[in-house]
């Protein structure tokens, strides 16, 4: 065993519960550029275009940023599903079952 490791007697503070709900629409957030983006046959054509590019181009350019929202959209989702648990007001994370060695 690491010297590093807590002692036996430490414990982390439980996790928050998360919202299974929102969890899923994370995972349907982050599936949806992926499942479009592999569709290829619905844009896999030259026409229509935009400031000269063919469709293909422009509409994977478009996905750049499409991405990015749903990720981030992820995210914030991610965030409310899964509520902060605040440290001690010692900055442990840790609880601690004997009461004498949280005074030193």
């Amino acid at each position: 065993m690491s010297n590093d490791a807590p002692p036996d007697n430490r414990r982390h503070y439980p996790a928050p519960p998360a919202n299974k709900g929102l969890l899923v629409l994370t995972g349907v957030l982050v599936a949806i550029p992926i499942v479009a983006l592999m569709l290829v046959g619905t844009y896999s054509k030259k026409e229509p275009y935009l400031a000269g590019f063919p469709f293909f181009f422009w509409y994977q350019f478009l996905w750049v940023f499409l991405c990015s929202g749903f990720t981030y959209a992820a995210f914030i989702v991610v965030r409310k599903a899964r509520p902060h648990r605040p440290m001690d007001t010692e900055g442990d994370e840790y609880l601690i079952d004997d009461p004498e060695e949280k005074t030193q």
